[in-house]
């Protein structure tokens, strides 16, 4: 389940900063989630490019043509933008860190979302880490819906995935993964990890598993996972956007709307529509980065980017939009990303990435890119 290769950044590209970048194919990935569970468009943080165009508007209801500018919801006035001279010298991304507090992890003050949390852990545990089928198939829905291109959809395909790894261990109490976060929101659970990569140097990346739970069972999962060069997709179901991005934007919570909101007009007006120069206005000053193949903080930000920007007109929605999911001060945002497989056949997959909020602002981001 690792494994996105950077791609060339278009105008969709601009994402990367943000940390936001592909996958490499070389790249060995994280124990396979194959539940079994990068960006696109001039949205891209160097992240692959999605397929889906003329997104529905914020509103749910389709346009014709082009969408309409919209214009974003700004947080307080930004600092002037310094110039590269002003900056200073530029530092590297910080390394992604493991929270081995899983007990903090799995708690939340309300009740459905800390048994969907445990739900996720416990599938984890059984069935990616112990590979017991037998004992993990209570977890699934029988229609088990599949994202990831490298696994059949439906229990059954899941199941007989992991039965083909090898015979069941014995199950642990805690989960061996290194876990950065494990987010939920409504019926969405989003576990985190750290991805250790070892070429062309020794680095870490973030990896990302998605899950939908529906009557007290995971019913749906996407994951970054790319097929190998030669590889061919399996029997599953390629991701798709929403065409209700509000309904996901939004929610009950007065303060996870504002950190969803301030994510989704960040992202449409300075990765979308490469208004570069508006970054201050999102992202805090001492803004952490954990792309491998960025800058830290809001001055490594601006240089990336200013070398690509072109500035155009903020759209109403962000394209090829899946799901975003808030817990406390995260957000994790997915995406549909498309690669092109053997035989010059183009296929989807999921990119994600994670952001911190604080005091209004982002603070930290987390994306599933990779050195090549």
């Amino acid at each position: 389940m690792r494994m996105l290769f950077f791609r060339s950044l278009s105008l969709a590209c601009l994402c990367l900063a943000l940390a936001c970048s592909s996958d490499d194919d070389s790249s060995p990935s994280p124990a396979p989630s194959a539940m079994t569970s990068p960006i696109p468009s001039a949205t891209d943080s160097a992240m692959p490019a999605g397929t889906v165009t003329n997104p529905a508007p914020a509103n749910g209801r389709p346009t014709m043509g082009s969408e309409q500018a919209a214009a974003p919801l700004l947080p307080a006035t930004p600092e002037p933008a310094m110039s590269q001279e002003d900056m200073g010298p530029l530092q590297p991304a910080l390394p992604v860190v493991e929270n081995a507090d899983h007990a903090q992890l799995l708690s939340s003050p309300v009740p459905e979302l800390a048994a969907n949390k445990r739900l996720v852990y416990d599938t984890w545990r059984t069935l990616i880490e112990a590979h017991d089928t037998q004992a993990a198939e209570r977890f699934l829905a029988p229609n088990y819906i599949q994202h990831n291109p490298n696994a059949d959809t439906g229990r059954a395909g899941v199941l007989a995935f992991f039965a083909s790894l090898g015979p069941a261990q014995a199950v642990q109490e805690r989960v061996r993964t290194p876990l950065v976060a494990i987010v939920a929101e409504r019926d969405y659970v989003a576990l985190v990890q750290v991805d250790a990569q070892t070429q062309p140097r020794p680095y870490s990346t973030t990896w990302f598993d998605l899950f939908r739970i529906e009557d007290g069972v995971i019913a749906e999962h996407w994951d970054h996972r790319r097929l190998a060069a030669d590889g061919t997709p399996r029997g599953y179901v390629p991701p798709t956007p929403t065409d209700d991005q509000e309904a996901s934007v939004n929610s009950g919570d007065t303060q996870l709307a504002t950190n969803k909101r301030l994510v989704y007009d960040m992202w449409r007006t300075v990765l979308d529509a490469q208004q570069v120069e508006e970054a201050p206005r999102f992202l805090a000053p001492g803004y952490v980065q954990h792309n491998p193949q960025a800058n830290t903080g809001l001055q490594g930000f601006l240089a990336f980017f200013r070398q690509f920007a072109q500035p155009r007109p903020v759209q109403a929605t962000i394209p090829n939009f899946i799901q975003m999911v808030a817990e406390g001060d995260l957000v994790v945002l997915a995406r549909v990303t498309t690669y092109t497989g053997a035989g010059g056949t183009p296929y989807a997959t999921t990119w994600f990435d994670m952001f911190r909020v604080g005091e209004g602002l982002l603070v930290e981001h987390w994306d599933t890119a990779t050195l090549q």
